[in-house]
C-alpha cells in the first residue's frame, strides 16, 4: 500500500516558470539564476549568494564552508531525507541521528540537547509538513 506524505500542487503560473527557461535554453545557469543570486543576497543583506541545484548540494557546501569534517559531528533528525546525513559523510564528518518529537516530525530539542559532545561542530534543522522546527 503506498500512503503519500504530502501532495504538491502547481498551478499555470507554476507551470509557466518552469517552462520558460527550458524554451530558451537556459536550465541550471544564465539570466534567471544571476538574478535570483542578486535579489537574494540583497535581501539577506550578504555580499554574494549561490543558487544550488538541490538541497544537498546546498547542505554540502555550508558544510565546507563551516570547515566541517574528520572528527566532528553534526546533529541530524531521525527522520528526514537521506541526503542530510550524507552530506555530513561526505565532509568526512559523523552524523548524530536525535529523535523526532511525535507531534511535528521535527527534531525532538530536548534528544538534541542530551546528543551535544565536545566533538558537536554543527546540527542542521528540517523543518517539515509546514511546521517550522523549534530553534529557540
Amino acid at each position: 500500500m503506498k500512503v503519500p506524505i504530502t501532495r504538491p500542487f502547481f498551478d499555470d503560473d507554476d507551470r509557466a516558470a518552469v517552462a520558460a527557461p527550458l524554451d530558451t535554453g537556459w536550465v541550471v545557469q544564465g539570466p534567471n539564476v544571476a538574478a535570483f543570486e542578486g535579489l537574494f543576497a540583497q535581501h539577506t543583506g550578504a555580499a554574494h549568494a549561490v543558487a544550488c541545484t538541490s538541497c544537498t548540494t546546498g547542505l554540502h557546501m555550508a558544510l565546507v564552508a563551516a570547515d566541517i569534517g574528520p572528527g566532528d559531528e553534526v546533529l541530524v533528525p531521525a527522520f528526514t531525507w537521506v541526503a542530510t546525513a550524507n552530506v555530513v559523510l561526505y565532509v568526512g564528518a559523523t552524523p548524530v541521528l536525535c529523535d523526532v518529537d511525535l507531534d511535528t516530525f521535527n527534531v525532538d530539542v530536548d534528544d538534541l540537547a542530551r546528543r551535544i559532545t565536545p566533538r558537536t561542530k554543527a546540527m542542521i534543522p528540517v523543518h517539515l509538513f509546514g511546521l517550522p522546527a523549534d530553534m529557540a
